[in-house]
């Protein structure tokens, strides 16, 4: 069968076309890949392309691989193709249109056609796009030049192919490659756009005129992914220009542009207007895409039609009722519909304010959405019935088809609580998260392994770490299953679920490998589970496979692990691989809001140690092209990003480049260059920009940026961006603050949140009672004591009207408990409140120690057995020990006053014993000191402990623990130098007595 045999060029050619299209093999006794197998062994034969001869005109077709591999092209491999045709002969036959139809057209390997198109390009660096079949369009293979050389025409015609083939795999940086022709923006281009018009420049947008941008909107507010600053300059373009926003009809014409209008526009639209705009989903969907800051400026604007919560709660769009401040949220008896409620999305401080209603209402339990289920505490059930209770704690557990109702801490131990005594063994009725708090009786023996396979599906962080669960848990489940080594098989990993992220790395190392899809659900590890994990990766017995056969496939499927791994295991990858890995994997990391300091670290681990020492560009200019790549800045270190990015790229691409760069070194560069862009002080719209860059800022850099806006305050502000210190957020804002008018109002407390407490006492106390009443409730746990007494005594007054008037005073109030005198919380103590563990040990330590037994029984009503399973706290811990063991007696949970007490006689007294009209001196271990008759006091004076003086008795017995027992009082042994001042006083007492 082999061409040599068959003798013309015609013949041959005609038998391979034959063969792989015509002939029936199931007739005979040799198959395709046989035919395929002596076709490779001719055509690899001899040095040279065979069959072909470029000056013979019977074998000069440079269709050499349709007519001489044919439809047998599914089985060539990139070896066969290399030996096959010479470099040299090899660029005619790329770009022959059958050969690229062949390929295109049948079912290849991707290797393979990757190479073709790699060689096409190399080889022939003019090739046109034009006559590329659509198959390839989506090859990441095309060099961006083949893109960023066509003319404005051609790019239009490569984009709408460009998205019709690879809609759903494209690459924005093809979109923007392309875009990047476009000179002059018409109504036309922007039609041919499409999506991709969210690839033009902000110098292409500015350079459109107003009324292109008027004729085109509806193109342009159906594009989907523009960047807040494309729709901010495009609505300043639009108002500028004498565009209205005062009616619904001009706010809907808009589409995802009404994410643009600044918070100042939104405050001078009618509110009627803005809620007749809500009747269309579409306008709530994409006001949805706004900043934070528009979207509460946008209810706060609904919400002053009407402030009657009943009517709040109809007006205020379900997708936006977040926003809605818990205030006003305290409803009446009947005068709210739950099926309302239900359709909204909350917050648990939301949600909580109207639990309470649901003792009342015949609405079907089952059907409460995951928004209101989660505002259960113990507070909101303690009116209702006990049957109810059950069923809200039921309606919490995991199902298929609605998201997790997330609860946290005290939230599931109030749930156990209610359960004590009537603990169902089917674990699958209750929240995977409240099966952490099961006691070890609650789970009959021959249960346990069905116990732990449900609880395998708990969040395990949820756990305070005082209470050392885990650890706990895990020997439990090691008793259980049979485990007596650290090699867990495959059967133990599966039962044990989420519980293997608690397992250090000697577990993770040693056990079956199948333990690598468990921690795929992780939330994050220890240095040493990483380390244990990348040897387990590396040696090559997962299933995984060796390192020689990893590639881009293998990292896909690895899912969120390679975001923790280390250079170890990235060194096995090639740049190439790597970077075409992290276009996809750090895009998804960045819409899922990946802490910042996880990305930082996966850029150092993935890139070169090795710094290129030059004294010039190197790498490559930084274009708006380079920057779209999502893996960007990964190629670059920090010298030649510095070297490589012109001020004026910067400028026009602020936005993109700081959403993609997380590395502190790179980050001082861009700030650098913006100083140096803009030497009177960075605009307010810039510094909107700088996103996670802002957290590198020095002090310095901060005083030359203009914070005057409340939209530039709130984008500074975000909580995904990084963590802010001390002095960097007073420093912010106290700059907005220096504004004439600006104030902390509703909106910026929101936004401020925690960093309210780096501003000095005398700024927070000008928050008025109305900011705080509107606000949602502030995280205050950093603020010091001080700080903490002004804001709660701001709150106290703001929501005093809910004292007396309704039961809800309480839930507002108890974000800034924490600054309450002893005397507000002995009155909340009277009100059947039942706080939490968390709100308890949120209080002034002053203030704990001051309350009794009864005060905190009274206090914490439902949730009291908390006590007992927080008795390690060292708060906890401090209260019971300034406790009389009796009173704690009564509260039935068993915690033990560990304090020590000494006793000291009166010095009028004679003999070694106190006068029973005397009363006890006592010193406990917390350092306090006071005088009982039968109990003890709850003043503090500082007091040492360690001193007894006075001599034991026929009363006193040992505790086999060094110390004694007086008449049911724990005696300290006493020191050396205190035994020897007593005998000197005794001594002393003798000399001076009559003789």
């Amino acid at each position: 069968m082999s061409c040599a045999k068959l003798g013309s060029y015609n013949f041959c050619s005609d038998r391979v076309n034959y063969l792989g299209n015509n002939f029936i093999y199931s007739s005979s006794d040799f198959g395709r890949v046989d035919v395929y197998t002596t076709i490779r062994s001719y055509l690899k034969a001899g040095s040279g392309t065979r069959c072909y001869n470029a000056s013979d005109p019977n074998l000069n077709s440079t269709a050499w691989f349709a007519n001489y591999i044919g439809s047998f092209v599914t089985l060539i491999t990139l070896e066969d193709f290399k030996s096959f045709v010479s470099t040299s002969q090899m660029k005619a036959f790329l770009g022959d249109s059958t050969n690229l139809k062949l390929f295109s057209g049948t079912p290849v390997s991707e290797t393979v056609t990757n190479y073709y198109i790699t060689k096409l390009f190399e080889l022939d660096p003019t090739f046109s796009l034009l006559k590329l079949p659509d198959f390839f369009f989506c090859s990441s293979e095309i060099p961006l030049s083949a893109y960023t050389s066509l003319s404005q025409a051609d790019a239009l015609v490569i984009l709408e192919r460009y998205q019709k083939v690879c809609n759903e795999t494209g690459d924005t940086q093809v979109t923007v490659a392309l875009a990047s022709n476009i000179q002059t923006v018409t109504q036309q281009t922007l039609v041919k756009l499409g999506n991709g018009s969210s690839a033009l420049s902000i110098s292409q947008i500015t350079s459109m005129s107003s009324s292109v941008m008027v004729s085109s909107l509806s193109t342009l507010g159906r594009v989907t992914t523009w960047s807040q600053i494309q729709v901010t300059t495009m609505v300043q373009i639009l108002t500028n220009s004498g565009f209205k926003l005062n009616s619904s009809d001009s706010l809907q014409s808009l589409g995802t542009l009404v994410a643009g209008i600044s918070s100042s526009d939104i405050q001078t639209i009618s509110a009627t207007v803005l809620l007749q705009a809500t009747t269309s989903t579409t306008f709530v969907s994409n006001i949805l895409m706004a900043s934070t800051v528009n979207q509460q400026t946008f209810v706060q604007q609904i919400i002053s039609l009407n402030s009657i919560p009943a009517m709040i709660v109809v007006n205020v769009p379900d997708a936006l009722a977040t926003a809605i401040p818990p205030a006003m949220l305290v409803f009446g008896q009947g005068t709210v519909d739950i099926n309302v409620l239900n359709n909204k999305k909350w917050t648990p401080d939301q949600s909580s304010m109207f639990f309470e209603l649901l003792a009342e209402t015949a609405f079907d339990i089952e059907q409460l959405s995951p928004y209101v289920l989660q505002g259960f505490t113990c507070k909101g059930i303690q009116n209702m019935k006990k049957s109810t209770i059950l069923q809200l704690i039921h309606a919490c557990r995991p199902r298929n088809d609605r998201p997790k109702v997330m609860l946290k801490e005290s939230q599931l131990t109030c749930m156990y609580n209610q359960l004590r005594g009537g603990i169902s063994q089917n674990f699958s009725e209750y929240p995977s998260d409240m099966l952490l708090y099961f006691e070890s009786q609650d789970i009959q023996k021959n249960n346990c392994r069905s116990y732990f396979s449900k609880l395998g599906d708990a969040d395990f962080s949820v756990v305070s770490s005082v209470l050392n669960k885990a650890p706990k848990l895990f020997l439990e489940a090691t008793t259980c299953l049979g485990i007596n080594s650290k090699s867990l098989s495959k059967d133990n990993v599966e039962v044990l679920g989420n519980m293997v992220c608690t397992l250090d790395g000697s577990y993770i190392e040693n056990s079956d490998p199948s333990i690598l899809e468990k921690l795929k659900s992780c939330k994050d590890f220890s240095n040493s589970q990483v380390a244990a994990m990348e040897t387990l990766l590396l040696s090559g017995n997962t299933q995984y496979g060796n390192t020689s056969t990893w590639n881009i496939q293998t990292l896909k499927d690895l899912g969120i692990l390679p975001l923790y791994l280390t250079r170890n295991f990235w060194s096995q990858f090639t740049s190439a691989t790597k970077r075409q890995f992290l276009k996809s994997f750090l895009s998804t990391l960045r819409k899922e809001k990946t802490e910042r300091t996880k990305l930082k670290s996966l850029f150092r681990q993935i890139s070169s140690l090795l710094v290129k020492r030059a004294a010039s560009c190197t790498v490559g200019n930084i274009t708006q092209v380079i920057i779209s790549d999502e893996s960007f800045p990964f190629g670059y270190d920090s010298k030649q990003f510095e070297f490589c990015l012109d001020v004026s790229i910067l400028k026009d691409n602020l936005d993109s480049i700081c959403q993609k760069v997380d590395d502190e070194n790179f980050q001082a560069v861009i700030l650098k260059k913006l100083n140096q862009a803009f030497p009177s002080g960075i605009p307010d719209q810039d510094v909107q920009m700088l996103g996670p860059v802002s957290r590198a800022a020095s002090l310095d850099d901060i005083s030359r940026w203009n914070i005057s806006t409340i939209d530039t305050l709130g984008a500074l502000m975000k909580p995904e961006d990084g963590v802010w210190i001390t002095a960097q957020s007073k420093a912010i804002i106290t700059k907005y603050l220096s504004t004439s008018e600006n104030s902390l109002g509703i909106t910026e407390l929101n936004m401020i949140n925690s960093y309210l407490c780096s501003l000095d006492v005398d700024t927070l106390k000008t928050i008025t009672t109305k900011s705080i009443r509107n606000a949602k409730p502030l995280n205050v746990t950093s603020c010091s004591p001080e700080q903490k007494k002004v804001l709660y005594e701001i709150s106290n007054t703001s929501f005093r009207t809910y004292r007396y008037s309704s039961d809800n005073f309480y839930d507002l109030v108890k974000a800034y408990i924490g600054g309450a005198p002893v005397a507000d919380v002995k009155i909340l103590s009277a009100q059947n409140i039942s706080m939490d563990i968390d709100i308890f040990r949120s209080l002034q330590l002053e203030v704990i120690k001051a309350l009794t037994v009864d005060d905190v029984q009274a206090l914490m009503g439902n949730s009291l057995r908390d006590l007992k399973l927080f008795e390690n706290d060292p708060i906890i811990q401090t209260w019971v020990n300034l406790q009389p063991q009796s009173d704690l007696n009564r509260l039935g949970l068993d915690l033990i006053n560990n304090r020590t007490e000494a006793i000291t006689a009166s010095p009028s007294s004679s003999g070694n014993t106190p006068s029973s009209n005397q009363p006890l001196s006592t010193t406990t271990s917390g350092g306090t000191t006071g005088s009982t008759t039968g109990s003890t006091s709850g003043s503090t004076s500082g007091g040492t402990s360690g001193g007894t003086s006075g001599s034991s008795s026929d009363s006193t017995t040992s505790d086999g623990q060094g110390s004694s027992i007086f008449n049911g009082v724990k005696l300290m042994t006493p020191l050396p130098s205190l035994f020897l001042a007593a005998l000197l006083i005794a001594l002393q007492q003798v000399l001076q007595q009559p003789a």
